[in-house]
């Protein structure tokens, strides 16, 4: 186990929060940044503390290090991480590989014997054992790969397109869709925590079925969800999404 810093860079937020009861914790999708979660804290009350995590080579890391491409690096690096976080409840949320890679860790927690979450929330992201959809990335030149995700997913992808960004986003942004791409579940023991799975009800690549095979992969409830919208439904959906887990989360500390 390596000790990772917990800083301002690694976990992104508007309000530290440090009294607050309950830590939720959200993993942005792949190409993302932390940013992303930002104001998420005007959307819960005062004892939930919000935080996004960045990854290397994301947000304000983009200069830091190499961004990651493996899920096993990946996942140990976020779960060395919430290590130092495990002093209160805590939840998790991630989007597509954000999701992915956050229940990766929190079975790498569980091996060490360590807190599990008190929920874990999981966002346009089939069940682990049903892998990640995306196209054969890896195959393709930059130039397809960038048109690729803006007209498929609509991925708001700004940056890809501004020459002198591009050089520093674009290896970050291969490194997070190689490791979509190559996601694996290796089969173990269930977690034990409980469950939402949500997703967009327009998004091409996630439906109820997919939600619903969660139940395989822990000993505790799942509950599904659609919202209104397409693959990124929770961006502009953030306030009743945050509403719905807020209640999720409360029913948990009763």
């Amino acid at each position: 186990m390596t000790a990772i810093a917990i800083t301002n860079q690694l976990l992104v937020h508007n309000e530290e929060r440090p009294d607050a009861e309950v830590r939720l914790i959200c993993f942005p999708y792949a190409g993302s940044t932390a940013q992303l979660f930002l104001r998420w804290s005007d959307y819960v009350p005062e004892w939930i503390a919000v935080s996004g995590f960045e990854m290397p080579a994301h947000g304000r890391r983009l200069c830091e290090s190499k961004a990651i491409d493996d899920q096993t690096e990946a996942a140990t690096y976020i779960a060395d991480a919430l290590m130092a976080l495990v002093d209160r409840p805590y939840a998790l949320f991630g989007h597509c590989l954000g999701a992915a890679l956050a229940y990766e860790a929190t079975r790498i927690l569980q091996s060490r014997g360590a807190p599990q979450p008190l929920h874990f929330f999981s966002s346009g992201a089939r069940a682990p054992h049903l892998g990640l959809p995306i196209a054969n990335v890896n195959e393709m030149n930059d130039e397809d790969f960038i048109e690729h995700f803006g007209n498929v997913y609509g991925a708001p992808l700004g940056l890809l397109n501004d020459p002198h960004m591009r050089p520093y986003v674009l290896p970050m942004v291969r490194a997070d869709a190689s490791m979509t791409q190559n996601y694996h579940y290796d089969p173990g023991p269930p977690v034990t925590y409980g469950i939402t799975a949500v997703a967009g009800e327009d998004d091409p690549d996630v439906d109820l079925e997919h939600l619903n095979e969660w139940g395989r992969h822990t000993t505790a409830s799942v509950s599904t969800r659609l919202y209104p919208g397409n693959h990124f439904f929770f961006v502009e959906g953030a306030a009743q999404l945050l509403s719905d887990f807020t209640s999720e989360i409360e029913s948990q500390l009763t």
